[in-house]
C-alpha cells in the first residue's frame, strides 16, 4: 500500500511510520512517497493508493486518470472545493476533509488584524462585526472578537435554512445587516451554485455601500471578494479596511491592490504549529478508519506530544495585572502571540511571482495560538464577566493569591 503525500505537510513521514510499522506485523507493506509543489507528477501517481494534499493541490478527472490505483484522498484542510467530488465518486475513490482543524489559527489570525488595526486607531470599531459563517472558523473568530468586547453576529442563511440549531444564538439571514457592520469577516467555503453562492459575495454593488471605515477580512477563499470589485473602491477613494489572506487567481496575487490594503498575506491564515500538525494527525485518524484498523488511530500520538519539537508552539506567553484589563491591554496581549504585521511585511518584500506566494506558504515559520497566553491578576480574575472574555480569547488563566 502506497501512500502518496505533499511533502509540507509537518510530521507526515513520522506518522507514516507508524502506520508502516503496526501494518507489518500484519504483512501489509506501507510505503511513503511525497511531492513537492502543488500537484504531483503522473508518475507519482501512478503507484499511489492513497493520497493526503492540502488546498493547493486540485483534485480532478485529470488527474484522477493517473491514478488508476488509488482508493482514497484526504486533505488537512476545512476547504474542499479544490476536490471534485464527483469526479472521485465515479472513480470509485473515498474522500475526506478535517474540518475544524485550523479554526484556532483563522480565528486568531482575524483577532491580530482587528488588535493591530484598533491599537492603530486608539479606538475598537464603534460598531457591529458581521461574522460570515457560522461553522468552526466563523465561531472561532467570533468569539475572540467577543473577547475584545465587541458586539458580534453571524450571517448563514443555509445554516438557518436546513433547520440547524446553531450554537451561536445570534445566526440571521439579514444580508443588509451585513453590509451595515463596521467590521465583516468572511468564513465560507467557495460555491457558484445554489441559492446562496459565495462566488464574488462581495461584488462592487456590495462593497459600494459599505460603510465609512468598515473592516472587510476575507480568510475564506480569494475569489468570495471580487478583486475587480476592490479596484473600483480604490479608484473611488472609498475608506476601507480591506485584510485579505486569500486571493482570488492564487498564487498570484492582485499586486496592484497591494498599496491600498491595510493588510495582505499569502494564505496563512490557519497557519499556526497546531492547525498544521492537527491536520496531518487527523487525515492519519480517518485513514485508519478507512482500513478498517481502529488500533491503528489508537497508537498515534497526542497533538501535545508532536509539537514539542516546536518550542514557538508549546511556549507560554504570561502577563501580570492587579487592575481589570483594558481593550488596549487584551489587544496588546494577542498581538504578542501572533502579529499579522510580520506576515504582510514578508508579503509586500516578495516579489509578486507565484513561486514567491508558494515559497512563503512552504517555508513559513512556526507560530503560536493565543490559547499559549496566560494571565494572572487579582480579584478581577473571579469575575464571570472577565472569565468569560479570557475563555473567549482562549487564554489561559490563574488567579492570582491575595498577599
Amino acid at each position: 500500500m502506497h501512500l502518496l503525500a505533499d511533502a509540507s505537510m509537518p510530521l507526515v513521514a513520522q506518522l507514516a511510520e507508524t502506520f508502516s510499522d503496526a501494518l507489518r506485523e500484519q504483512g501489509i507493506p506501507f510505503t511513503l512517497s511525497t511531492f513537492h509543489g502543488r500537484q504531483p507528477t503522473p508518475e507519482q501517481l501512478a503507484s499511489a493508493d492513497l493520497l493526503m494534499i492540502r488546498s493547493i493541490t486540485r483534485v480532478d478527472a485529470e488527474l484522477l486518470r493517473h491514478a488508476p490505483r488509488l482508493k482514497w484522498v484526504g486533505t488537512a484542510t476545512i476547504g474542499t472545493e479544490h476536490v471534485d467530488a464527483d469526479a472521485c465518486r465515479y472513480a470509485g475513490v473515498a474522500f475526506v476533509s478535517t474540518p475544524g482543524v485550523n479554526a484556532n489559527a483563522v480565528g486568531d489570525y482575524v483577532a491580530s488584524a482587528i488588535s493591530n488595526i484598533a491599537l492603530e486607531q486608539g479606538a475598537l470599531p464603534a460598531g457591529d462585526v458581521a461574522i460570515i459563517g457560522a461553522g468552526h472558523t466563523g465561531r472561532a473568530a467570533g468569539q475572540r472578537l467577543r473577547g475584545l468586547g465587541l458586539n458580534v453576529h453571524f450571517y448563514d442563511p443555509p445554516l438557518l435554512q436546513a433547520g440547524m440549531h446553531p450554537t451561536e444564538a445570534d445566526v440571521h439571514a439579514d444580508w443588509q445587516r451585513v453590509l451595515a457592520s463596521k467590521v465583516i469577516s468572511c468564513h465560507v467555503p467557495l460555491t457558484k451554485n445554489g441559492e446562496y453562492p459565495t462566488y464574488h459575495l462581495f461584488s462592487d454593488k456590495s462593497i459600494a455601500t459599505l460603510t465609512d471605515d468598515c473592516i472587510l477580512i476575507n480568510a475564506s477563499r480569494g475569489a468570495v471578494v471580487a478583486e475587480q470589485a476592490l479596484r473600483s473602491a480604490k479608484q473611488r477613494n472609498q475608506r476601507l479596511h480591506v485584510v485579505l489572506d486569500v486571493w482570488e487567481n492564487e498564487p498570484q496575487i492582485a499586486a496592484d491592490l497591494l498599496p491600498w490594503l491595510r493588510y495582505a498575506t499569502a494564505h496563512i491564515a490557519g497557519h499556526s504549529v497546531a492547525g498544521k500538525v492537527g491536520g496531518t494527525l487527523r487525515l492519519f485518524a480517518e485513514l485508519a478508519g478507512f482500513l478498517k484498523q481502529p488500533d491503528l488511530a489508537l497508537q498515534l500520538p497526542s497533538l501535545r506530544r508532536l509539537l514539542k519539537p516546536w518550542p514557538e508552539a508549546v511556549r507560554e506567553y504570561r502577563w501580570q495585572t492587579d487592575a481589570r484589563p483594558t481593550w488596549q491591554m487584551l489587544a496588546s496581549w494577542v498581538r504578542d502571540i501572533y502579529d499579522i504585521r510580520i506576515d504582510d511585511n514578508l508579503l509586500r518584500q516578495a516579489t509578486p511571482e507565484p513561486a514567491a506566494f508558494d515559497a512563503l506558504r512552504r517555508h513559513y515559520s512556526a507560530r503560536a495560538e493565543l490559547s499559549q497566553g496566560i494571565v494572572v491578576g487579582g480579584r478581577w480574575l473571579a469575575q464571570r464577566e472577565w472569565q468569560n472574555r479570557l475563555q473567549q480569547l482562549t487564554f489561559s488563566h490563574i488567579q492570582k493569591q491575595e498577599q
